[in-house]
């Protein structure tokens, strides 16, 4: 399998985010294992800067930058914690940072990328049209992609969350069986698969994605790139429509499984994950437990880790979420 990074790629991203981002923590809740019947590792990226794992992924792409680079200025597309990590980073680096949204996207993350200091523009249905327009502003203004998923240091800053998750695993007395990971680019499941391959070699590793936004996963199924008419999720993280250079390859060849999951069962994660840890989770932060929740019977009895990825749900969906 050759992977867009090596374990040497995620040292040297672990090196340059470490004087802005310390590890988060890897915890155990009896009350969510009794539940679910499996024994949970919850990785907690929700406790990073912006409350999502996106800032480890930003600051690696930021302090990778050239001074040349970074004079030019960012541009990125995003529903929103790519961009808020962008622009939390940007604002540390004195980096002028540009995001692109589409039309609708949920206000507080806008809110929050608007504080960081971010120029916000609206363009598009969804990410992937935001994302086309963001492309033409790197033509017009000569400005520095960061795309969210096609960039090997992006990518190397994701593999940093599961570089920690292995060695925090260690000490934990029951070891660790599987992951379970979120899937919407595909940078947290590339990370997963590098580093496990470093630390566990041949361990499982299960994506999930939402299955009104399935192209990674309908696409892994079929064995070849496929995409979707649209991307019909409250989980705006997982919110994608088309397959990735970068990360569909490893993707296809690491995977042990992959499963869709409808919009209700991420919303039973998100009630789940509060109930019993007393932690907020957006749709896309609450998918690696939905994946569990979808495998249930297959991972019985085993530990699972999963992440925590982000916390920034907005509060109209989460009354939604909690009144169902």
């Amino acid at each position: 399998m050759t992977a867009p990074i090596t374990f040497e790629d995620v040292i040297a991203a672990r090196a340059r985010i470490a004087p802005y981002l310390t590890p988060t923590p890897l915890r155990n809740y009896a009350t969510l294992d009794a539940e679910l019947g499996v024994r949970v590792l919850v990785k907690h990226d929700n406790h990073l800067p912006t409350n999502a794992f996106k800032a480890r992924n930003a600051m690696s792409f930021m302090t990778a930058l050239a001074p040349e680079q970074r004079a030019r200025g960012v541009v990125a597309a995003t529903r929103g914690n790519h961009g808020a990590g962008l622009a939390w980073a940007g604002e540390l680096l004195g980096v002028a940072v540009t995001i692109c949204v589409p039309h609708g996207n949920n206000p507080e993350k806008n809110a929050a990328m608007r504080g960081f200091g971010a120029v916000l523009i609206e363009h598009g249905r969804d990410y992937d049209e935001a994302a086309a327009h963001a492309a033409e502003l790197v033509e017009q203004r000569g400005l520095v992609l960061a795309h969210s998923t096609n960039d090997r240091n992006v990518i190397a800053g994701a593999a940093t969350l599961f570089a920690e998750l292995h060695e925090q695993a260690l000490h934990d007395p029951k070891g660790l069986d599987a992951i379970v990971v979120a899937v919407g680019g595909g940078s947290q499941a590339v990370g997963a698969i590098v580093t496990t391959a470093k630390f566990r070699p041949g361990m499982p590793i299960y994506g999930v994605q939402a299955a009104g936004a399935s192209a990674i996963h309908d696409s892994w199924h079929a064995k070849e790139r496929l995409t979707v008419a649209d991307a019909l999720t409250f989980a705006d993280g997982l919110a994608t429509r088309a397959t990735y250079d970068l990360t569909w390859p490893t993707i296809l060849a690491g995977l042990t499984g992959f499963v869709a999951v409808a919009d209700p069962v991420l919303a039973a994660a998100i009630r789940m994950l509060l109930r019993t840890t007393h932690n907020l989770a957006e749709g896309a932060g609450a998918a690696g437990l939905a994946g569990v929740i979808a495998l249930r019977e297959q991972l019985m009895g085993k530990t699972v880790g999963v992440v925590l990825s982000g916390a920034n749900i907005d509060a109209a969906t989460l009354r939604t979420v909690l009144d169902g």
